[in-house]
């Protein structure tokens, strides 16, 4: 059996804790190796005793530890965070490790691409786990981010659970189905809805690829109406506050009736925009608080066919604001919005099937389903909704209908008939079914953003280096529940990737001195030219 180093010095050292005066003899004979390497050891052990701490680390808890935390710190760091391999050495110097492993650069980067290797490995390993298990339901949210070459992002938006990740030359419908049926089978998976921006590749994918309702996406929407008439907005308030500021400045050194009139004028231009502005901020809200399964005032439920005459009087607002602001563009993001009305409203009438479609698996007493629809799901949508919102007046509301619906559901006869154990298997899952309704690829847009910052911190990406981070992703980011996402979406444990990629980790690398010199010859330098 092969013996480490630092097994062997570890050995010494425990002989020694154990009765200092041991001759070098004795424990060679104990444990069962040459007096010179007996001798050898202890002498390692001496050179990196410089430190009050370093006793530690030769204890076997100690050294335990120790392999644990230079592991965490280039796992969470260096793999999960882009910090490089330079910096990472240096924390480790600063902590007087250097004595005791190998923490240079260079050793670091390969200790780093070991564990990649292990994750790769992991992922694959769990992948064939959750083949051959029951048809899933699932909803997709699908863009593309762009660096040297575009990444395409596939992604079930639910449970957050990243199917695709992969760097592709072109985003065509092609390419789009090439990496979908990779993983896409209609015997594992039932996709129900495509959330996207709407390009035509994406939409063909869902209509001729996954067979599935293609649904417009709610960020986009609204990001078209802020980038048009908000920025309008946005842009003549900031003039205004400038021409005010320089009538301010004049008044100081000549308060001419002309100037006041010019002021007063000013003024009376900012008040109408300030409610143009409010006008245009509320409409945006309405859109936003109309396009649920459940009205937000009343808790009712809101079928599809009532999503177009609900959404009027927000556009009618935005319409007429579009004549002052950007007109050409605003009108264009409005025509876009009236053209998708009716996809939104195809989104309501999926979910209620699907709703119903889930509640007759669960029980056919009419009693029971009548209380869930009315009662249950109203509460558990906008509990989730208030979860996930950051907008303060979104939030208000949104918590203000959790909050009645929370009444209306405590209130109900029938909610004091269920056992503590019947009213938690109701609420996970109405939980589950509300967290089905996707109106939005912002999960997608989010990851973008993270591999923006990854992006920069690596100088790119390597086909192992995306493949690690979606592994990372699915398996080990943790939501406030403690779930991961293939948690979420496959219904079953994970064994847990870091603890996975410790454990067949191998011992740290010792370290080593270098045996070149770097005295500085100053007559062989090289001149600077001034």
């Amino acid at each position: 059996m092969n013996i480490s180093i630092n097994e062997r010095c570890l050995q010494v050292w425990q002989c020694l804790s154990q009765n200092t005066k041991q001759s070098i003899r004795t424990i060679a004979k104990r444990i069962g190796i040459s007096k010179s390497s007996v001798a050898r050891h202890q002498k390692t052990i001496n050179n990196r005793q410089q430190h009050p701490e370093s006793y530690l680390w030769e204890t076997a808890e100690g050294a335990a530890w120790l392999r644990l935390l230079v592991l965490a710190v280039i796992y969470f760091f260096g793999i999960k965070k882009g910090i490089g391999a330079d910096s990472l050495s240096e924390f480790f110097q600063a902590l007087n490790l250097d004595l005791r492993i190998g923490c240079s650069a260079s050793t670091l980067r390969k200790i780093e691409g070991q564990m990649r290797e292990k994750i790769v490995a992991y992922g694959e390993a769990q992948s064939e786990s959750f083949q051959g298990k029951n048809p899933i339901s699932i909803v997709m949210g699908m863009d593309e981010t762009f660096y040297e070459v575009p990444i395409l992002v596939a992604m079930e938006l639910a449970s957050g659970f990243i199917f695709t990740e992969v760097k592709c030359e072109d985003r065509t419908y092609a390419t789009w189905w090439k990496q979908v049926s990779k993983w896409f089978n209609a015997e594992e998976f039932h996709c129900r809805v495509l959330v996207s921006d709407g390009a035509k590749a994406l939409v063909k994918l869902a209509v001729s690829g996954l067979g599935c309702l293609s649904v417009p996406d709610l960020f986009h929407l609204e990001r078209g109406l802020c980038k048009s008439m908000g920025t309008s907005l946005a842009r003549q308030q900031m003039q205004l506050q400038k021409q005010e500021h320089t009538l301010q400045e004049q008044i100081k050194t000549n308060s001419s009736p002309e100037i006041t009139t010019q002021l007063q004028d000013l003024q009376w231009q900012q008040q109408i925009l300030e409610t143009d502005h409010q006008d245009y901020q509320n409409s945006l809200h309405s859109l936003s608080q109309t396009i649920h399964p459940f009205c937000l005032k009343t808790g009712e439920s809101q079928l599809g066919l009532e999503l177009s005459a609900n959404l009027q009087a927000p556009l009618a607002t935005l319409t007429r604001l579009s004549q002052t602001y950007a007109q050409t563009t605003s009108q264009a993001a409005l025509v876009r919005w009236q053209q998708q009305v009716p996809a939104l409203s195809n989104l309501l009438h999926a979910w209620w099937i699907w709703v119903m479609e889930s509640l007759s698996t669960q029980t056919q007493e009419p009693e029971t389903q009548n209380w869930v629809l009315t009662h249950l799901l109203p509460w558990a949508y906008w509990h989730q909704q208030s979860e996930k919102t950051r907008t303060p007046q979104l939030l208000q509301a949104y918590q203000q209908a959790t909050k009645n619906a929370h009444q209306r559901l405590l209130s109900h006869d029938f909610t004091q008939t269920l056992t503590q154990i019947q009213q938690q298997h109701w609420i996970d899952w109405a939980l589950w079914i509300c967290t089905k309704f996707q109106r939005t690829s912002s999960a997608v847009e989010g990851r973008n953003g993270y591999l923006s910052g990854l992006h920069h911190s690596n100088r790119g990406f390597t086909e192992q280096t995306l493949k690690v981070l979606t592994i990372i992703h699915n398996f080990d980011l943790k939501r406030p529940d403690g779930t991961t996402a293939a948690q979420r979406l496959f219904g079953q444990p994970f064994p847990n990737l870091f603890e996975s990629v410790v454990q067949n980790m191998g011992e740290l690398p010792s370290p080593r001195q270098s045996k070149k010199t770097h005295n500085l010859k100053p007559l062989t330098l090289h001149s600077v030219p001034s």
